[in-house]
C-alpha cells in the first residue's frame, strides 16, 4: 500500500476537509493554512518510512491475541509459551522493510509452541 498525498494531508490536518483535482488541492475547508508541497512530500516520506513498523506491530498484535488464552488465570503457561510471547513483544527491535508487494521482509518470527 503506497502512502498518498491525501494520506499525508490527513495526517498533517486530521480535522480538515479537502479534495484533490489532478494531484492538487482543489478545496480546502478550513481557516488553517494549506500545507506546502514540501510539507506534504516530507509527510509522505515520514509515513512511508513508518509503514513497515506499523505493519509489523499489527501482525505481532494479532499473534499475541491468538495466544492470549495462554494468559488466562485458569491456564498454567509453559515456559515455551512465555518465551514465545516475549519474543513477539521484542520483535519490534528488528528492522522491518517491505518488498515490492508490500510484504514484510527482514523479520525473523518466533515459532509458537506445539503444545
Amino acid at each position: 500500500m503506497n502512502i498518498t498525498k491525501s494520506d499525508a494531508i490527513k495526517s498533517l490536518h486530521p480535522n480538515v476537509g479537502f479534495s484533490f483535482i489532478n494531484g492538487r488541492i482543489n478545496l480546502w475547508e478550513s481557516d488553517e493554512p494549506q500545507p506546502t508541497e514540501a510539507q506534504i512530500e516530507a509527510k509522505v516520506a515520514e509515513l512511508t518510512a513508518a509503514k513497515p513498523m506499523q505493519i509489523l506491530r499489527q501482525e505481532r498484535t494479532q499473534l499475541l491475541a491468538q495466544s492470549d488464552w495462554m494468559a488466562n488465570s485458569d491456564v498454567t503457561m509453559t515456559e515455551e509459551w512465555r518465551v514465545y510471547r516475549q519474543a513477539l513483544r521484542d520483535i519490534t527491535t528488528q528492522t522491518p522493510s517491505l518488498d515490492a508487494d508490500g510484504n514484510l521482509t527482514g523479520i525473523t518470527w518466533p515459532t509458537p509452541p506445539t503444545d
